[in-house]
């Protein structure tokens, strides 16, 4: 295999099973040990603040397994389980350009790709076995042993926590209701105020999936990659299917701007000794039902989402095509975040009572099978914005102004004349949409992060709207030359059409709300 290829390719073989689908491969530890990390669960202080789903590393045990290692009877049959596109920051990363994905063929052949530059697998059980390797004396033991990897994509870290305190619920060195105390799989046996909003977006995408009676997406959740359309071609009798960390996250954003801050917040009690949610009442926060959220009002939460997506059903689904992109992962994220959208504008104190149907049925006659939509975070944004503009949720002058045409044609359902999309283009757009998505939004400090690189832990911290704009700006720039052909002809012609201000603003249109919070003056106008 040529080393130059940013990702590995190797042969996989598909497991279903009832929680979710996963992938077995092999690796050699060398390469394992490169492309992931373990988060150890440890308390941060006396309050029981914890984090992650593994245990701390036992460097007895370690060397003591590395000297099994080094045995000549030395055997692993045991799978080790990985969590892909897991990123150390805890979050599933959503960037193109670094995601694990898995490809399968007609004959049920399936083919992994796996990033070399960037650590993005959560290791989930096998923590010890992998880091024995640290103390191990034979260096081929790293190069030529296999290690047998059973991998899931987009985990959420609640299936993480519960599948690694499955698995050890019969060893005295785990834990097992500390692990799910931590992430939530238990909820029924919580109470219900003590549930952080991921906890409580879990449990609604649990309710969503089994309620036969109300819910619209009844039998059509599953814990699987974030882009299933990968892994249930179109055409396979009608069936779509949404993986859990889209519902979850999409769940999630109605109520908290910053889930993982609230889980700390809400870790400073234990569930015995006083945690709800009245914890988060002096964070501020925007989100459209966090306040409903904060004082318990779930079953309007729930009816307000089941209410919003009978209409998306109603008006979006039931005219989909079979190709169509409106029931894959970036249609539902785009419905999602058009709900935000009227939530706000309403502003309802009985949000569940909104008449969905006036905004939605005004997009009923989009062709979403179009390829104009696209299984990426272009999609997701040409998804929202379709609908906004046909609802008059979105103001034309937030909209690219060399895409406002073709919208305004799928609107239209007429003919759509469409020029040739080039990749440095696309590739320029995607990079502005992955800084977007990874960037961190810091009220108190009036700051904003961006994560430029797979070190997580170094981000390039903007000060001011200014700065922010510009290093933007150049982030597009950089994306766009580095696709560019050699050809000294079309080069110049095609840097001097590409108008990248255009394209940056157009996207930070989303974030206007985010943008006024820090109080950061959008002159972009």
């Amino acid at each position: 295999m040529n080393n130059m290829k940013p990702f590995l390719e190797l042969p996989a073989l598909k497991v279903n099973q009832p929680l979710g689908t996963f992938y077995v491969i092999t690796l050699s530890a060398e390469k394992l040990l490169s492309i992931s990390f373990s988060e150890p669960m440890s308390y941060k202080d006396s309050k029981g603040n914890v984090k992650g789903s593994q245990r701390d590393k036992d460097e007895k045990r370690l060397r003591d397994i590395a000297r099994y290692i080094d045995s000549v009877e030395m055997a692993f049959p045991n799978s080790i389980i990985l969590a892909a596109n897991y990123n150390q920051l805890g979050e599933i990363s959503k960037d193109e350009t670094e995601r694990w994905r898995i490809v399968e063929k007609d004959n049920g052949v399936c083919t992994i790709f796996i990033p070399k530059q960037v650590r993005l697998a959560a290791v989930i059980d096998g923590q010890h076995r992998l880091n024995a390797f640290e103390y191990v004396t034979k260096s081929e033991r790293f190069t030529d042993l296999q290690l047998l990897c059973s991998v899931y994509f987009d985990l959420p870290n609640s299936y993480q926590a519960f599948l690694f305190a499955t698995i050890n619920s019969n060893q005295k060195r785990v834990d097992r209701s500390l692990a799910l105390e931590q992430f939530g799989f238990n909820v029924d046996d919580e109470p219900e105020k003590s549930w952080t909003p991921e906890k409580f977006a879990v449990f609604l995408s649990r309710k969503l999936n089994i309620d036969s009676t109300n819910s619209p997406f009844h039998k059509h959740i599953k814990v699987a990659p974030l882009n299933p359309e990968n892994l249930f071609p179109d055409g396979q009798t009608g069936y779509w299917v949404i993986s859990t960390a889209t519902i979850v996250d999409g769940i999630t954003l109605l109520i908290s701007s910053n889930p993982k801050r609230d889980r700390i917040d809400m870790q400073q009690k234990s569930i015995f000794s006083g945690r709800n949610r009245e914890m988060l009442s002096d964070t501020r926060d925007y989100s459209p039902l966090r306040e409903f959220f904060i004082s318990g009002k779930d079953q309007v939460i729930y009816n307000t989402i089941i209410n919003y997506f009978k209409a998306v059903s109603t008006h979006l689904w039931a005219k989909a095509k079979g190709a169509s992109y409106i029931n894959k992962t970036v249609g539902i994220q785009g419905a999602f975040d058009l709900l935000k959208m009227i939530l706000k504008r309403e502003n309802s104190g009985s949000p569940d009572l909104i008449d969905f149907d006036k905004y939605l049925s005004k997009a009923s006659q989009i062709d979403f099978s179009n390829n104009f939509f696209q299984a990426s975070g272009i999609g997701r944004s040409r998804v929202r914005n379709a609908i906004g503009l046909a609802s008059g949720l979105i103001n034309k002058a937030k909209v690219k102004k060399t895409e406002l045409a073709i919208f305004e044609a799928l609107i239209a359902n007429t003919p759509i004349h469409q020029k040739e999309k080039w990749i440095w283009e696309e590739e320029a757009e995607k990079a502005l949409i992955n800084a977007l998505e990874k960037a961190k939004w810091n009220y108190d400090s009036r700051t904003v992060d961006l994560y430029l690189d797979s070190n997580y832990e170094d981000p390039f911290t903007c000060s001011s709207f200014e700065e922010f704009y510009t290093k933007l700006i150049s982030i597009t720039e950089e994306a766009f030359v580095a696709y560019l052909p050699a050809d000294n002809e079309i080069a110049p012609e095609m840097r001097e059409k590409f108008d990248e201000e255009d394209m940056v603003q157009s996207h930070l249109a989303e974030f206007e709300e985010q943008l006024n919070r820090l109080g950061w003056i959008n002159n972009m106008n």
